[in-house]
Protein backbone atom coordinates (compact mmCIF):
# COMPACT_ATOMS: atom_id res chain seq x y z
CA UNK A 1 0.00 0.00 0.00
CA UNK A 2 0.75 3.25 -0.41
CA UNK A 3 0.52 6.61 1.39
CA UNK A 4 0.34 10.44 -0.57
CA UNK A 5 0.13 13.47 1.33
CA UNK A 6 0.38 16.52 -0.04
CA UNK A 7 -0.30 20.47 0.40
CA UNK A 8 -2.86 22.24 -1.64
CA UNK A 9 -2.26 25.28 -3.62
CA UNK A 10 -5.22 27.76 -2.50
CA UNK A 11 -4.70 29.61 -5.58
CA UNK A 12 -5.16 26.54 -8.10
CA UNK A 13 -8.03 26.80 -10.21
CA UNK A 14 -8.13 22.84 -10.68
CA UNK A 15 -7.94 23.17 -7.04
CA UNK A 16 -10.71 25.71 -6.04
CA UNK A 17 -12.95 23.19 -8.43
CA UNK A 18 -11.95 19.77 -6.69
CA UNK A 19 -12.48 21.24 -3.62
CA UNK A 20 -15.93 22.32 -4.31
CA UNK A 21 -17.14 18.97 -5.77
CA UNK A 22 -15.82 15.50 -4.26
CA UNK A 23 -16.91 14.20 -7.90
CA UNK A 24 -14.23 16.18 -9.97
CA UNK A 25 -11.30 15.96 -7.23
CA UNK A 26 -12.17 11.95 -7.86
CA UNK A 27 -11.60 12.27 -11.18
CA UNK A 28 -8.26 14.58 -10.84
CA UNK A 29 -7.02 11.66 -8.30
CA UNK A 30 -7.61 9.10 -11.37
CA UNK A 31 -5.01 11.00 -13.28
CA UNK A 32 -1.83 9.78 -11.19
CA UNK A 33 -2.67 6.36 -12.13
CA UNK A 34 -2.97 4.19 -14.90
CA UNK A 35 -5.62 3.99 -17.62
CA UNK A 36 -6.13 0.77 -19.00
CA UNK A 37 -7.76 -0.23 -15.67
CA UNK A 38 -11.20 -0.82 -17.29
CA UNK A 39 -14.52 -0.53 -15.30
CA UNK A 40 -14.34 0.38 -11.31
CA UNK A 41 -10.37 2.02 -11.16
CA UNK A 42 -10.96 3.05 -7.78
CA UNK A 43 -11.95 -0.15 -6.31
CA UNK A 44 -9.21 -1.97 -8.37
CA UNK A 45 -6.59 0.31 -7.36
CA UNK A 46 -7.68 0.34 -3.35
CA UNK A 47 -8.07 4.52 -3.66
CA UNK A 48 -9.35 6.12 -0.97
CA UNK A 49 -9.03 10.12 -0.29
CA UNK A 50 -9.23 12.73 2.08
CA UNK A 51 -8.80 16.01 2.55
CA UNK A 52 -7.83 17.46 6.07
CA UNK A 53 -7.47 20.86 6.82
CA UNK A 54 -3.88 22.17 8.29
CA UNK A 55 -3.25 24.18 11.46
CA UNK A 56 -3.26 27.38 9.17
CA UNK A 57 -6.15 26.36 7.54
CA UNK A 58 -4.51 25.23 4.21
CA UNK A 59 -5.84 21.67 2.74
CA UNK A 60 -3.59 18.60 2.78
CA UNK A 61 -4.65 15.98 0.28
CA UNK A 62 -4.65 12.34 1.87
CA UNK A 63 -4.78 9.68 -0.51
CA UNK A 64 -3.87 6.00 -0.18
CA UNK A 65 -3.58 3.07 -3.30
CA UNK A 66 -2.39 -0.23 -3.84
CA UNK A 67 -0.81 1.40 -6.78
CA UNK A 68 1.69 3.86 -6.39
CA UNK A 69 0.29 7.09 -7.46
CA UNK A 70 2.21 9.16 -10.47
CA UNK A 71 1.32 12.72 -9.00
CA UNK A 72 3.41 14.17 -11.77
CA UNK A 73 -0.06 13.48 -13.99
CA UNK A 74 -1.67 16.13 -11.89
CA UNK A 75 -2.47 19.61 -13.05
CA UNK A 76 0.49 21.75 -12.82
CA UNK A 77 0.57 23.79 -9.66
CA UNK A 78 -1.81 21.42 -7.81
CA UNK A 79 0.93 21.61 -4.57
CA UNK A 80 2.40 24.32 -2.97
CA UNK A 81 6.06 24.64 -4.19
CA UNK A 82 8.00 22.39 -1.69
CA UNK A 83 9.71 25.94 -0.58
CA UNK A 84 6.82 27.28 0.69
CA UNK A 85 7.28 28.29 4.23
CA UNK A 86 3.86 26.84 5.46
CA UNK A 87 5.54 23.65 4.70
CA UNK A 88 8.37 23.84 7.18
CA UNK A 89 6.22 23.81 10.11
CA UNK A 90 5.19 20.10 8.59
CA UNK A 91 8.53 19.14 8.59
CA UNK A 92 8.33 18.16 4.76
CA UNK A 93 11.23 18.15 2.35
CA UNK A 94 9.04 17.40 -0.43
CA UNK A 95 5.45 18.29 -1.18
CA UNK A 96 3.79 15.87 -2.67
CA UNK A 97 4.94 13.06 0.32
CA UNK A 98 4.60 9.70 -0.93
CA UNK A 99 5.20 6.83 1.20
CA UNK A 100 4.78 2.89 1.33
CA UNK A 101 2.21 1.78 4.03
CA UNK A 102 2.51 -1.77 6.34
CA UNK A 103 -0.59 -2.33 7.85
CA UNK A 104 0.80 -5.79 8.41
CA UNK A 105 2.06 -4.80 11.82
CA UNK A 106 -0.88 -4.22 13.28
CA UNK A 107 -1.46 -6.56 16.32
CA UNK A 108 -4.54 -7.16 18.46
CA UNK A 109 -4.28 -5.41 21.36
CA UNK A 110 -2.29 -2.48 20.30
CA UNK A 111 -3.53 0.73 20.86
CA UNK A 112 -3.48 3.61 17.49
CA UNK A 113 -4.53 7.48 17.22
CA UNK A 114 -6.68 7.45 14.11
CA UNK A 115 -9.17 9.27 11.81
CA UNK A 116 -12.02 8.54 9.86
CA UNK A 117 -13.78 10.75 7.51
CA UNK A 118 -17.49 8.81 7.43
CA UNK A 119 -20.53 9.07 5.35
CA UNK A 120 -22.62 7.82 8.65
CA UNK A 121 -25.35 6.53 7.23
CA UNK A 122 -28.29 3.81 7.75
CA UNK A 123 -30.21 1.61 5.27
CA UNK A 124 -34.00 1.35 6.57
CA UNK A 125 -36.87 -0.51 4.87
CA UNK A 126 -35.12 -3.37 3.83
CA UNK A 127 -37.13 -6.56 3.03
CA UNK A 128 -36.87 -10.02 2.32
CA UNK A 129 -38.18 -10.93 -1.03
CA UNK A 130 -39.96 -14.58 -1.53
CA UNK A 131 -37.13 -16.48 -2.65
CA UNK A 132 -35.25 -15.33 0.89
CA UNK A 133 -33.01 -12.93 -0.59
CA UNK A 134 -32.79 -9.26 0.91
CA UNK A 135 -34.02 -6.37 -1.26
CA UNK A 136 -31.60 -3.04 -0.74
CA UNK A 137 -33.47 0.07 1.38
CA UNK A 138 -33.23 3.15 1.74
CA UNK A 139 -30.19 4.99 2.90
CA UNK A 140 -30.46 7.80 5.57
CA UNK A 141 -28.23 9.40 7.41
CA UNK A 142 -26.91 8.92 11.28
CA UNK A 143 -26.92 12.35 12.61
CA UNK A 144 -26.08 13.43 16.61
CA UNK A 145 -23.10 12.38 17.95
CA UNK A 146 -24.49 9.79 20.38
CA UNK A 147 -25.94 7.93 17.14
CA UNK A 148 -22.86 8.55 15.51
CA UNK A 149 -20.74 7.25 18.29
CA UNK A 150 -23.05 3.93 17.69
CA UNK A 151 -22.48 3.68 14.42
CA UNK A 152 -18.93 3.65 14.41
CA UNK A 153 -19.17 1.46 17.57
CA UNK A 154 -20.88 -1.13 15.48
CA UNK A 155 -18.49 -0.67 12.39
CA UNK A 156 -15.49 -1.35 15.02
CA UNK A 157 -17.27 -4.70 16.00
CA UNK A 158 -17.42 -5.77 11.89
CA UNK A 159 -14.13 -4.31 11.39
CA UNK A 160 -11.97 -5.46 14.37
CA UNK A 161 -11.51 -2.61 16.52
CA UNK A 162 -12.76 -1.12 19.80
CA UNK A 163 -13.15 2.98 20.14
CA UNK A 164 -11.89 4.41 23.19
CA UNK A 165 -12.23 7.76 23.10
CA UNK A 166 -13.64 9.81 20.02
CA UNK A 167 -14.01 13.31 19.27
CA UNK A 168 -17.09 13.57 16.50
CA UNK A 169 -16.89 16.90 13.82
CA UNK A 170 -19.80 17.38 11.57
CA UNK A 171 -19.29 16.98 7.53
CA UNK A 172 -21.31 18.73 5.04
CA UNK A 173 -20.34 17.85 1.62
CA UNK A 174 -21.99 18.02 -1.72
CA UNK A 175 -20.94 16.99 -5.39
CA UNK A 176 -22.29 17.03 -8.71
CA UNK A 177 -22.17 14.15 -10.62
CA UNK A 178 -23.31 14.01 -14.76
CA UNK A 179 -24.82 10.86 -15.84
CA UNK A 180 -24.74 9.91 -20.21
CA UNK A 181 -28.00 11.13 -21.66
CA UNK A 182 -30.19 8.18 -22.31
CA UNK A 183 -29.66 6.25 -25.95
CA UNK A 184 -32.35 6.30 -28.80
CA UNK A 185 -35.44 4.71 -27.49
CA UNK A 186 -34.55 5.07 -23.76
CA UNK A 187 -36.76 7.06 -21.80
CA UNK A 188 -35.60 10.93 -22.10
CA UNK A 189 -34.98 13.33 -19.23
CA UNK A 190 -33.67 16.85 -18.78
CA UNK A 191 -29.82 17.41 -19.99
CA UNK A 192 -27.89 19.66 -18.44
CA UNK A 193 -24.30 19.32 -21.38
CA UNK A 194 -24.21 16.04 -22.31
CA UNK A 195 -26.68 14.64 -19.53
CA UNK A 196 -28.38 15.01 -16.56
CA UNK A 197 -26.59 16.44 -13.71
CA UNK A 198 -27.38 15.15 -10.22
CA UNK A 199 -26.61 16.56 -7.30
CA UNK A 200 -25.77 14.79 -4.11
CA UNK A 201 -26.17 15.83 -0.70
CA UNK A 202 -23.60 14.03 2.55
CA UNK A 203 -23.99 14.44 6.16
CA UNK A 204 -21.12 12.71 7.53
CA UNK A 205 -18.92 12.89 10.42
CA UNK A 206 -15.00 13.65 11.41
CA UNK A 207 -13.97 11.30 14.12
CA UNK A 208 -10.80 11.59 15.80
CA UNK A 209 -9.72 9.59 18.58
CA UNK A 210 -8.14 6.32 20.31
CA UNK A 211 -8.86 2.67 19.33
CA UNK A 212 -7.57 -0.77 20.06
CA UNK A 213 -7.38 -3.66 17.78
CA UNK A 214 -9.63 -6.49 18.87
CA UNK A 215 -9.48 -8.73 15.14
CA UNK A 216 -6.36 -7.83 13.23
CA UNK A 217 -7.44 -9.87 10.11
CA UNK A 218 -10.62 -7.68 9.85
CA UNK A 219 -8.52 -4.51 10.89
CA UNK A 220 -6.51 -4.47 8.38
CA UNK A 221 -9.24 -5.01 5.63
CA UNK A 222 -10.79 -2.08 7.35
CA UNK A 223 -7.50 -0.09 6.80
CA UNK A 224 -7.04 -1.30 3.76
CA UNK A 225 -10.50 -1.18 1.74
CA UNK A 226 -11.90 1.51 3.80
CA UNK A 227 -14.96 1.75 6.17
CA UNK A 228 -18.93 3.12 5.24
CA UNK A 229 -20.39 4.02 1.84
CA UNK A 230 -19.32 6.58 -0.78
CA UNK A 231 -15.99 6.18 -1.11
CA UNK A 232 -15.54 7.65 -4.60
CA UNK A 233 -16.33 11.16 -2.67
CA UNK A 234 -13.65 11.07 -0.60
CA UNK A 235 -15.28 9.30 2.58
CA UNK A 236 -13.97 5.84 4.46
CA UNK A 237 -10.43 6.16 4.73
CA UNK A 238 -9.35 5.27 8.12
CA UNK A 239 -5.93 7.00 9.15
CA UNK A 240 -3.86 5.67 12.39
CA UNK A 241 -0.93 6.46 14.07
CA UNK A 242 1.01 5.39 17.55
CA UNK A 243 -1.36 6.47 20.33
CA UNK A 244 0.39 8.84 22.59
Amino acid sequence: MYLARGFLNPVSRDVTRDLANPVALHKTLLRAFPDELGPGPRAQMGLLFRVDLGRDGGAILVLQSSVRPDLDKLPIGYFLDPSDDRLFSLGWSTNPLVETLDHSSAREGQRFAFRLRANTTKKILTKSLPDGTKQNGKRVPVRGDEERSKWLARRGTRDGFRVESVRISEVHAHATRTRSAPRSGAPSAPEVGHGTEHRLSFAGALFDGVLEVTDVLHFRKALDSGIGPAKAYGFGLLSIARAP
